[in-house]
């Protein structure tokens, strides 16, 4: 009769380097796939909106109760400087559009408007999507009416109470000026979007326009973007804005005042 243990052994043995080996090829497949990045990388815009989606949520805003939420214009707006004394939450993100694609200001409401339990809101935004339909043909403006609806809706919604002052685009000039015959639709959109939910409309065409509807020059930084007098002027149309909100018997003023 044949001893079987050692035949026992050899199976076992076999049976260990063959675990061994697959482990090792696992492994091996892990760190190949660590190695390879999860998505491709992303452009400095896209980057840009979620590292300042990140920071909203991370920031505490239950001590502020103005919230200005944009694009560029609003990013650049320096609030402490411009509106001294005012609590005010800046949720600004440069190159950002109203949200018909992934990124845009529809998909970021809770982090930056929601989340500051706020008693005003204010909000600028839709150039960056002219421009996308002046370059590209796409999205319609229809569309881009529908979304920023549906950005109101949202707002309106959850914040009966709290005034929505909308603000229309401001003109361009230089190698922006293709824009002007947009913009003036769309502010009439805006105007009639701020109406139909009974919100405040803040015109901003007129006031930094030249005689030929483009931004007068000493507003334009770049034909697009505001130098300091052209946020100066339009921080006293904010200011004028809010102390008629502030007037108003069913809303509190929303200034600093000393800790009690």
């Amino acid at each position: 009769m044949v001893d079987g243990k050692p035949f026992i052994k050899t199976m076992r043995t076999l049976a260990l380097v063959g675990v061994s080996a697959a482990i090792g090829v696992v492994m091996a497949n892990e760190q190949g796939a660590e190695s390879k990045p999860a998505s491709k990388p992303l452009d400095k815009w896209a980057q840009h909106y979620y590292d300042r989606v990140a920071q909203f949520k991370r920031e505490n805003a239950a001590a502020r109760n103005i919230v200005m939420v944009g694009s560029s214009h609003i990013e650049g707006f320096d609030t402490a400087k411009l509106l001294p004394g005012r609590r005010i939450v800046n949720r600004g993100i440069s190159s950002d559009r109203i949200g018909i694609d992934e990124r845009g200001i529809l998909h970021r409401l809770d982090s930056s408007v929601f989340d500051c339990s706020p008693g005003i809101v204010i909000i600028e935004n839709g150039v960056n999507d002219l421009g996308e339909l002046w370059r590209n043909g796409t999205p319609s403006i229809d569309a881009i009416d529908a979304c920023y609806r549906e950005v109101v809706k949202r707002i309106r919604t959850r914040l009966p109470d709290v005034p929505l002052l909308i603000v229309g685009l401001f003109p361009t000039r230089d190698r922006y000026a293709g824009l002007k015959d947009s913009i003036v639709e769309f502010n009439g959109r805006l105007a009639k979007i701020a109406a139909d939910h009974g919100c405040p409309f803040m015109d901003v065409y007129e006031p930094f326009a030249d005689g030929e509807g483009l931004l007068r020059k000493e507003y334009a930084r770049d034909g697009l973007h505001l130098t300091p007098a052209g946020y100066k002027l339009w921080a006293e149309l904010i200011e004028q804005a809010l102390v008629r909100l502030d007037a108003s018997p069913d809303h509190p003023a929303p200034v600093d005042s000393p800790a009690p």
